[in-house]
């Protein structure tokens, strides 16, 4: 999540209980996030020991409830459209909720678009994952009697119906297959080399001596910082994967007005420094679209600022297309100067990113102020950099340093991202055939009975 946090302190690996504040000390919004995120696991992990890893509510009578059943659609729709029940699908512990009667297919809140098949044999599933909300993309998040700024953000868990009509290896558009091996169907929709990240402050050129600082060692940064890296094109896209950072968590944000061309309107104008987007910075166009489908955003540099007459307008120096103002269309600021790399920095990629593949030997790359990454090599079979996974790290003034976990040998570890996570589970197998309804050949969806309490 994009955030504007001084960092993410929970960690599943310390089965940490609670959160207790103590007397006279200081409170920091990563304690609140912190325990928020440990009662999150605990109520997830509860769910999915109770219902498995996913189900839906059933009746006492028999069968299974109505919550995400796939029916055939009514009379007069496009052939392969379908309708989605109502009601509650849990996956992995998290609640999906379908609030509309007979929800088609195409008109999925949270799918924009979706591709209609035509022919063959097709497994609808669904697609879980959280999506962080800020006031630029929510305008009900902000509390407008404080005359413009901020407060808290929000996360939703988003769950899109999709299709496919491709198998894993081995295995096989079955009703008996897919439920027995549907650990195998998830690793084939999110592998699980995801590629890994390392990062650390840039170490000195040898042992020092007890009084010796060396100039060129650690986080040389005025700030306390949080490092966000985020994969912008994913593998397997022409270029190959590319990658972008910012020194905020990517939280600084412009919602628009409006969008054509390379003029950018923005809604309000930037507050202060923090926010400015002065000439030459790297920005994002990013939308409810993109965001939905998991795609990367049009990324151009500021070419001019015009804020003469009514209007606050960014200049670009690309064609960022036109956006209409109901996806909620916003400028995301990133940090990479508009300079290409060499030795240990990351060298400039057609689309405004900066090339994954490392330039030196060792394969750090140097992004500013003594701050080292380095990616697990992506010319490799299993590895499948996805956009918009994501790493953070905080960099602090008072070490020198930035907090990262540690290998077995004292260096810097290589982890897996941070997120986006997706949980995935089956609801049927359609079959179709050109200008026919969708017809459900087989229900896959598991139902569960409610305890109740005699």
């Amino acid at each position: 999540m994009h955030a504007d946090v001084e960092r993410f302190s929970f960690d599943q690996g310390k089965h940490f209980l609670r959160v207790i504040q103590q007397q006279g000390r200081v409170t920091l919004p990563a304690d609140g996030n912190e325990q928020v995120a440990i009662l999150l696991h605990h109520l997830q992990a509860l769910a999915e020991d109770v219902i498995g890893p996913y189900g839906t509510p059933s009746p006492r009578t028999g069968g299974i409830g109505p919550g995400f059943r796939i029916d055939a659609p009514p009379a007069g729709q496009e052939a392969g459209v379908f309708r989605i029940g109502q009601g509650r699908y849990w996956v992995r512990g998290r609640a999906c909720e379908n609030d509309t009667d007979g929800l088609l297919y195409t008109g999925q809140p949270d799918l924009p678009g979706p591709a209609i098949p035509v022919t063959g044999t097709w497994l609808a599933y669904l697609d879980v994952w959280e999506r962080h909300l800020s006031a630029a993309e929510d305008d009900s998040i902000r509390e407008v009697a404080l005359g413009g700024p901020d407060t808290c953000t929000r996360t939703r868990l988003v769950w899109q119906v999709r299709l496919t009509d491709t198998a894993p290896p081995g295995r096989q558009f079955d009703k008996d297959d897919i439920r027995n091996h549907w650990d195998a169907w998830e690793a084939f929709l999110q592998p699980a080399g995801r590629g890994l990240l390392a990062a650390r402050a840039r170490r000195g050129k040898g042992p020092l001596e007890p009084c010796v600082a060396d100039p060129a060692a650690g986080y040389l940064g005025p700030e306390n910082q949080l490092y966000r890296v985020q994969i912008h094109r994913g593998s397997g896209e022409e270029g190959g994967p590319t990658f972008t950072w910012s020194r905020d968590n990517g939280s600084v944000v412009h919602p628009l007005l409006r969008l054509n061309g390379t003029a950018a309107v923005l809604r309000d104008p930037p507050r202060d420094r923090r926010t400015a987007l002065p000439v030459g910075t790297l920005v994002e166009v990013v939308d409810d679209r993109s965001t939905l489908l998991g795609r990367p955003g049009t990324l151009a540099r500021v070419k001019d600022i015009d804020d003469e007459g009514d209007d606050y307008t960014v200049v670009l120096d690309t064609d960022a297309g036109t956006i209409e103002a109901d996806r909620h269309p916003l400028l995301r600021r990133w940090d990479h100067p508009d300079v290409d790399g060499g030795g240990d920095l990351p060298r400039r990629a057609a689309d405004g990113a900066l090339l994954l593949t490392a330039q030196d030997p060792v394969g750090w790359f140097t992004l500013e102020d003594g701050i080292q990454i380095r990616f697990q090599p992506p010319d490799t079979a299993d590895v499948h950099y996805r956009t918009g996974d994501y790493w953070t790290f905080p960099a602090r003034t008072a070490t020198g340093d930035i907090t990262w976990p540690a290998d077995p040998s004292g260096g810097p570890a290589d982890l897996p991202p941070q997120g986006v996570e997706h949980f995935y589970a089956p609801l049927a197998l359609l079959s179709l055939v050109p200008g026919q309804p969708a017809a459900v050949t087989a229900d896959l969806r598991t139902g569960f009975h409610p305890v109740r309490v005699q």
